[in-house]
């Protein structure tokens, strides 16, 4: 059972609407930033144009944009109007940033040493997962290994001083990292954080039970199609020329990103026979659906994009001419389940490509209740701002679209970071193969594993997975 092992130039992300092509601004018609109150009424006003609940935001009068000293304060605000029938804030998706996600996504380059830690235990931290290529990577730090020191500091607990501690170090200029192997030993290094290609291909494999050909496959993140093609069609193949009906995707820890991706994954995996029927319907509030706008938007051109057009071209288009995406069967790949395995850290892209496949095919979903974001963004800069409202929701061809509190597995387990990929003592894949009929003794036994564990990851440390949403390419 030999991995496919992941091409390094790879990339992938979450469910957005819409991802810059550069991490620079760029002059789209709106207001710049100029460190006055402009850009607050600027923004405020597009937002409510576009926002998914325009409804739940007062008029401009009452909640007052230029009184908010800072851009973000006034953005936060605006966020805590839309509540559940239960009173509590829905809207833990909409953000603004600087550039930082469209250079993760759309360019493919993160800067950091590039691995993430969680908690096994309460006390005790292990690699979770390396992105290939980066420092730590190089260094060959693997998913399983026990974090014992970070600057010198070996005790851990679930509190602010150790969040701060691993955000310190595994988000800034350099830090030193003791670990200890599987195998006892251990292993000291001091890393410098870079720029590298993200690469989302963090691990395939075909297992092979008596027979019985099983595809494995972690994907991290859906970045831009073009970037990471070449790497899904190769592995795909492989599986297809090797018989491989069944298949398990790991998105434990994928936080979203492009839907372009998503739809790709998804055209792979479904049945020829569901070929351009309805894959998802996406839905906008009544002014993008009716083009009535306030004269900020109205007048905001979509530059670099479409320099002649505005944006409400755009959101008008995507919500009545690609409304609704169907499926394009890619490749031969004739699959007859597929399983994916999940945490609370799968969001949005992720979350998306189980459901559009739901409906047309059997699915298993193996785990713990996901983040829940049925919803995405169409970016919009304002000077130094990337504003990512929520504008859309999406609804598979069932109609189904609503977990905001998540989507439930089918089977529950808890995550155990102290196995590398592809170890068949993995507890969630293990109960995945198990689901799909391959006999308990031919997984080998069954290590003993911590009945404390709590399986959480305490900080999102990589730009790349600070990103929890989902982006559509525009296709005017």
């Amino acid at each position: 059972m030999q991995p496919i092992y992941p091409y390094k130039w790879l990339i992938t992300s979450l469910f957005l609407i819409f991802l810059l092509p550069s991490c620079r601004k760029h002059d789209n018609g709106a207001t710049p930033d100029t460190g006055g109150k402009n850009v607050n009424d600027s923004i405020f006003f597009v937002f409510k144009d576009i926002y998914l609940w325009p409804d739940a935001i007062p008029d401009s009068a009452t909640f007052r944009p230029s009184s908010y000293a800072a851009t973000t304060s006034m953005f936060n605000a605006l966020k805590q109007y839309k509540k559940d029938d239960a009173g509590n804030v829905m809207d833990r998706y909409s953000f603004l940033d600087d550039g930082s996600t469209s250079r993760a996504l759309q360019q493919g380059v993160v800067g950091d040493i590039g691995f993430e830690v969680g908690f096994q235990t309460a006390t005790t931290l292990y690699v979770v997962y390396v992105y290939p290529g980066s420092p730590a990577d190089k260094a060959g730090i693997k998913r399983g290994w026990k974090l014992a020191a970070v600057n010198g500091v070996s005790q851990f607990q679930q509190d602010q001083a150790t969040n701060t501690l691993l955000n310190n170090a595994l988000g800034g200029k350099s830090a030193t990292f003791g670990f200890v192997k599987p195998d006892g030993s251990t292993q000291q290094n001091t890393l410098a954080a870079v720029d590298y290609k993200l690469n989302p291909i963090l691990y395939a494999n075909t297992f092979n039970f008596n027979g019985t050909k099983v595809g494995y496959f972690v994907f991290n993140n859906f970045v831009a199609l073009s970037d990471v093609k070449t790497g899904i069609d190769s592995i795909y193949d492989a599986w297809s020329k090797a018989g491989v009906k069944q298949l398990i995707i790991d998105l434990r820890y994928n936080g979203g990103g492009l839907i372009e991706t998503a739809e790709y994954l998804a055209n792979k995996m479904v049945p020829a026979a569901r070929n351009n029927t309805e894959m998802y319907s996406q839905y906008f509030n009544n002014n993008v659906n009716t083009n009535t706008y306030s004269s900020y938007f109205t007048n905001m051109k979509a530059v670099p994009y479409f320099p002649t057009e505005n944006w409400t071209d755009i959101f008008h288009s995507e919500a009545t001419t690609y409304k609704t995406a169907k499926f394009q069967k890619q490749g031969t790949l004739d699959l007859s389940r597929v399983s994916f395995l999940v945490t609370r850290n799968t969001v949005s892209a992720s979350e998306l490509l189980y459901n559009v496949l739901k409906p047309t095919m059997t699915t298993t979903l193996v785990g713990d209740t996901t983040y829940g974001k049925p919803v995405g963004f169409i970016n919009i800069s304002f000077g130094k701002y990337d504003m990512y409202a929520v504008s859309f929701q999406i609804k598979n061809s069932a109609g189904e679209g609503d977990y905001f509190k998540g989507i439930k597995p089918d089977i529950k387990q808890i995550d155990d970071y102290t196995t590398d990929w592809g170890n068949l003592n993995d507890p969630i894949l293990r109960s995945a193969l198990l689901d799909m009929g391959i006999p308990a003794n031919q997984l080998g036994r069954s290590a003993k594993m911590a009945t404390d564990r709590v399986g959480r990851i305490p900080v999102n440390n990589l730009q790349s997975t600070k990103f929890k949403g989902m982006i559509q390419t525009i296709r005017k």
